[in-house]
């Protein structure tokens, strides 16, 4: 019965650790463009941080829960999406500890800083 129970207890910790997204934990944000006074008004507007959970993200004290968040791929290009009821909100996955939101005029990056 013993072994039976580690099994069990073995095999639900894989199955919980792999339902995660995989970009879990703190960020910090980043304003920026491409074009240079616009550059330095987003560098005075940006950093603050940014806690994205297993179906939630925490900002400046406000949780907002999702149904789903997941990664997608098109073209060649990973995204994480952030799925809710009414719509779908996706950030491109630009390597594993960043999300980039936006164009080069003018765009959003998140910097993973805690895992």
């Amino acid at each position: 019965m013993t072994l039976l129970k580690r099994v069990l207890t073995i095999t639900l910790t894989l199955v919980l650790t792999a339902c995660g997204h995989g970009f879990e934990g703190e960020y910090e944000s980043k304003a920026g463009s491409s074009i240079e006074l616009m550059d330095a008004f987003a560098e005075v507007a940006s950093a603050h941080k940014i806690v994205i959970g297993s179906n939630y993200i925490d900002s400046e004290g406000n949780r907002t829960a999702f149904e789903d968040i997941f990664v997608r791929e098109s073209g060649g290009d990973r995204y994480l999406v952030f799925k809710s009821t009414e719509k779908e909100d996706v950030w491109k996955i630009i390597d594993d500890n960043t999300l980039m939101k936006g164009s080069g005029l003018m765009n959003i990056t998140l910097k993973k800083i805690i895992n």
